[in-house]
């Protein structure tokens, strides 16, 4: 894997930990992402980052955060429950935005951004739609019509 995907996965992975843990909305944790550049230090951070597991990312993100006088509202009490198809789920976010961004040339960052504020991005992370069963064109493809119908 190039590093620059495997870079992506990480950001994508961070972000959907922080909207958890944090208990954020999708646009909350972009908000929070943007402001402090969260994505460009995530890339800063990558040579610790890829070989460290998520909740010392996260930690470290908070840290970031802290050092910056930037306060969020951490899940205290550990009982995030994560899908048993949370990676899996991301890896098709990950395909899918890669998809949508070289259909309309812009950043993969800023189309996962968009995706994931989506409803076809909100029913991939939600098991019981099962959508995270089909492949990354489908779901690409879904988050077209989606957004012509609009």
């Amino acid at each position: 894997m190039k590093k620059r995907d495997d870079l992506f996965i990480i950001q994508i992975r961070l972000f959907r930990l922080a909207q958890l843990k944090w208990n954020k909305t999708a646009e909350e944790c972009e908000e929070i992402f943007k402001q402090n550049k969260i994505f460009e230090y995530i890339a800063t951070c990558y040579e610790e980052y890829h070989v460290q597991g998520d909740d010392a990312n996260l930690a470290d993100i908070e840290k970031y955060l802290e050092n910056n006088d930037v306060k969020v509202e951490i899940n205290k009490d550990n009982s995030i429950v994560f899908s048993k198809y949370e990676y899996s789920m991301e890896l098709l976010a990950a395909m899918a935005s890669a998809n949508i961004a070289k259909e309309k040339k812009i950043s993969k960052t800023n189309a996962f951004l968009k995706f994931i504020k989506s409803q076809t991005g909100q029913m991939l992370f939600d098991e019981s739609t099962d959508m995270w069963m089909n492949g990354p064109d489908y779901i690409a493809d879904e988050y077209r019509r989606e957004m012509a119908s609009k």
